[in-house]
């Protein structure tokens, strides 16, 4: 239980993910000390680490990061009843960005003291757990180049994806949902809990992540030409299915067998061996409430009351 008098909000922080932003945080930070504590990572898998160890300690749970250090909140935080909140100081920051995650302290310190959460779904890639996106293929070797690089940031991000475009062959694999089996040559197959990979690239416009559905995104090989077209209705939300691109809505999960196993989840790289077995834990996360999050929630997932799973 929380201490009376201590603070009940936690920020766990990732110095790595734009340092001049961590900067100016920890400033303003220093200025509130009353209201919340302050823990800063050393390594890949500390924030997850750090929340496990004072769960019991603090109400809500700041992850000031990208989409990695998100996940390893959610990770520590999922069917705690505690509250998961971001600081978006990431490349991408695609979670913060559906939720209405910002840059501004006072803000965020508001949606906080308000109180309001959403219960938000859980993607599970045999039993590793996904807040956003996950994939293999095309966006699972841009996430193994990226992370590579020295400099992180959108440019270099854009710098890899190109990069890799031109050097990616397309992968055989094979999906089993319900009576359905889909098999072949893929470009990506993306899954998806919320619309967008970040930086507003909306690769499943209508995902939504308290529905208690997930999407599958399935992109077949396309001639080069296309790529261009591709990027830009990505950054438009205005993708759709045609000859080369699939949707495919869920409920109840299914195995994906490949012998790739370059995937990533939430933007970091992994590796993943077959069968890969997809699910969804629906409600399984508290978020705080923005009021400003780009998808419309059940009203059994408004303060706090979890939907039945």
């Amino acid at each position: 239980m929380p201490t009376p008098g201590k603070p009940t909000v936690l920020f766990v922080v990732n110095p790595n993910a734009g340092r001049r932003d961590i900067r100016k945080l920890l400033r303003q930070l220093a200025w509130v000390r009353s209201l919340a504590d302050v823990r800063i990572t050393e390594y890949a898998g500390h924030c997850l680490e750090i929340i496990r160890q004072e769960i019991d300690h603090y109400q809500v749970f700041v992850a000031v990061g990208g989409d990695g250090t998100v996940n390893e909140a959610a990770a520590a935080l999922a069917g705690s009843g505690k509250v998961l909140a971001v600081f978006p100081t990431g490349s991408g920051n695609g979670f913060a960005r559906e939720f209405g995650f910002r840059k501004n302290l006072p803000e965020l310190l508001a949606t906080i003291r308000n109180g309001k959460r959403v219960a938000a779904d859980l993607l599970l890639l045999n039993e590793k757990v996904c807040v956003n996106m996950a994939g293999v293929g095309f966006d699972g070797a841009v996430a193994h180049h990226f992370a590579d690089l020295v400099h992180r940031g959108f440019w270099n991000y854009v710098i890899s994806t190109l990069k890799t475009f031109w050097s990616f062959r397309p992968f055989e694999a094979a999906l089993q949902y319900g009576e359905t089996k889909t098999e072949g040559r893929f470009f990506m197959i993306t899954v998806a809990n919320t619309r967008q990979f970040g930086n507003q690239a909306l690769i499943a416009p209508s995902a939504n992540p308290s529905d208690g559905v997930f999407e599958l995104v399935l992109v077949s090989p396309f001639p080069g030409w296309l790529f261009p077209l591709f990027v830009i209705r990505l950054f438009t939300g205005t993708l759709k299915p045609s000859n080369y691109m699939q949707l495919v809505s869920l409920r109840n999960g299914a195995v994906l067998t490949t012998a790739e196993t370059e995937f990533h989840i939430d933007g970091e790289p992994v590796q993943l061996a077959s069968p890969v077995n997809l699910s969804i834990r629906p409600g399984g996360l508290l978020v705080a409430d923005t009021g400003k999050r780009k998808f419309r929630i059940r009203p059994q997932a408004v303060d706090g009351t979890e939907p039945a799973a």
